[in-house]
């Protein structure tokens, strides 16, 4: 099992969880209205910010948690994981590129707080948060660590929010989840961070006879909807493979409630009230807290998940703030006033952008149930070593597959050598000229890869539920980030583009991966301080956790400029007895 051992939020709400439940259960929100030319930009909006230092916050929030927990996190036994979309990037252009680099933050931040293991950062879009407990809660079943800290955290300035401005997401009203009127989101800053553990809390070993209450958080599933990197499936394929998963070993009657994303956008709600029913969960309360606080982005994921937990210990079912009238077509049960409950389990749902979706189940435990033996690993599930086949690398130099130099003919245009391989060996995608740099790479590299393996001859309809895809790099998205920030540098020449917004999530690479091949498997994102092959095949291995994932494209792809570009990936396959 892994247990919760310590949680802190951080929020406009308060510095603490109690504080922030506290303000919840009591109805508040910090939403509000913001004029125009805040921060820079034209348009007022609604929102929930305090205007944090990045860094400065997470370390604050997770410190708070780790002091409360009575862990010690300098040995190599903890690890710390950093759940963020864009991290500290309203600092572009004005701090050199590297420091800005969220492995990097990451790293200083560990530092900071007295890690002495490498940190990984989890950069899933809105799923990051729920995306980064499950990675803890595997690294924990595998042994590979005693403790994991996981933080999630965002700070939306001008950067974030006028990118979800040019995408006509936001509402100008205060954000009404599941309602009729629903006109769009608002956006939240927040730090929210717990400790997880293999171990019982101090204290609550079996031989403690009380009645305390432990938290355990289960098992969670990674899917996507093959369908559009900014838009999520009408018949929710993604989410829907991700709650029926989770829920095969849960039983109905344990859930209080289902916590879902519940941004307010149009299709979003609709998406997740389809995938309820279509799990037949429609009897089961569903709440979503977003007219609280916001949409936090990376932080979503914890800080809700945390406010969950508080609720079903105060035996309530938390009300979903602005709803009114049902606005979705799938069957849901949702009430804007709290309720009571005397079930200890949930579920919390999340979705984002590169058509990513996540479920994680979490119940509370009498601890006088519990016996140590509980905490055991669970590595003879997982090969503790893959077959790779076939591999692939490309630099500015050329291009290797399994080892062999491909001929490209003639010099690379402009359009570098990614066109030339596209134009020369592909050739039948043109959405590729719509995608930004990353996602080339990132196309090319995974075509190739996938052109040798059919001639394996691979079953391409199994491998579109057992397959994922995991990459990794150092630098994020930066080469779309530079591009967007110039759309907006200038006041008099504001320009925010939709389209050069999107692209700088760096896990849009593993969407459009999944879209072109039909991939329903886990796509995950992961920055790292710089690349580390035995860090990576640590990752990779928890992938396989998933009963279902039986192969994963996988690999660093690091994209900084036409001049500075890496991919080496291949396929990493479980050994067949």
């Amino acid at each position: 099992m892994v247990y919760v051992l310590a949680d802190n939020i951080i929020s406009p709400l308060g510095d603490t969880s109690e504080d922030n439940y506290q303000a919840v259960k009591a109805g508040k929100s910090a939403i509000r209205a913001y004029a125009p030319m805040t921060d820079g930009i034209p348009d007022g909006f609604m929102a929930s910010l305090m205007s944090a230092d990045f860094e400065d916050l997470v370390f604050r929030s997770a410190g708070k948690a780790i002091e409360v927990s009575g862990i010690h996190v300098a040995d190599d036994r903890s690890v710390f994981i950093l759940s963020s979309t864009k991290g500290a990037i309203e600092g572009l252009g004005k701090a050199a590129d590297e420091n800005l680099y969220l492995g990097e933050t990451a790293q200083r931040i560990a530092t900071r707080l007295g890690f002495t293991t490498r940190p990984v950062v989890v950069c899933n879009a809105c799923i990051s948060g729920s995306a980064a407990m499950i990675l803890a809660s595997r690294l924990l079943q595998l042994g590979t660590y005693d403790h994991v800290v996981v933080c999630g955290a965002d700070c939306p300035q001008r950067f974030i929010i006028s990118g979800f401005q040019s995408l006509n997401a936001m509402s100008a009203e205060p954000c009404r989840p599941f309602d009729i009127e629903r006109q769009g989101l608002n956006l939240g800053e927040a730090a929210a961070t717990v400790v997880l553990s293999s171990r019982l809390p101090a204290g609550e070993q079996a031989t403690d006879k009380s009645d305390k209450r432990v938290w355990t958080i289960g098992h969670g599933h990674i899917k996507n909807d093959a369908f559009h990197i900014s838009a999520p499936s009408k018949t929710a394929e993604g989410l829907l493979e991700a709650l029926q998963q989770t829920m095969e070993s849960v039983g109905k009657d344990d859930l209080a409630f289902i916590n879902a994303h519940g941004t307010a956008t149009l299709f979003n709600d609709q998406m997740e009230s389809i995938a309820i029913q279509r799990a037949a969960l429609s009897d089961v309360p569903v709440n979503a807290l977003k007219g609280y606080i916001g949409h936090s982005l990376g932080a979503a994921g914890v800080f809700e998940t945390i406010l969950c937990m508080k609720s079903v210990d105060d035996h309530t079912v938390l009300g979903t703030r602005g709803y009114e009238e049902m606005g979705v077509s799938g069957r849901v049960i949702l009430s804007a006033e709290h309720s009571s409950t005397h079930k200890t389990g949930f579920i919390k749902m999340l979705s984002g952008f590169g058509g990513c979706n996540a479920t994680l189940y979490a119940k509370s435990v009498e601890s006088s149930s519990l016996s140590l033996n509980e905490a055991k690993a669970v590595t003879d599930h997982v090969p503790s070593v893959f077959r790779k086949t076939h591999h692939v690398r490309i630099t500015p130099e050329g291009a290797w597959l399994d080892g062999r130099l491909l001929p490209v003919k003639g010099e690379p245009n402009e359009k570098s050598l990614l066109t030339t391989i596209y134009k020369q060996m592909i050739g039948d995608y043109p959405k590729y000229y719509k995608m930004d740099g990353l996602c080339r790479l990132g196309f090319i590299a995974s075509e190739l890869l996938l052109q040798a393996e059919k001639a394996d001859e691979t079953s391409i309809k199994e491998l579109q539920r057992s397959r994922g895809v995991v990459l990794f790099n150092r630098s994020s998205s930066i080469s779309s980030d530079k591009k967007y920030l110039a759309s907006i540098a200038d006041k008099d020449n504001y320009f925010p583009s939709p389209s050069v917004f999107v692209y700088t999530l760096p896990n849009i690479v593993t969407g459009e991966i999944a879209i072109r091949n039909g991939y329903h498997g886990e796509t995950s994102f992961y920055i790292l301080p710089e690349k580390n092959e035995e860090q990576m095949q640590t990752l990779i291995q928890t992938a396989f956790l998933d009963s279902q994932t039986t192969s994963l494209l996988t690999g660093w792809i690091d994209y900084e400029d036409r001049e500075h570009y890496e991919a080496d990936l291949y396929i990493a396959s479980i050994n067949k007895v």
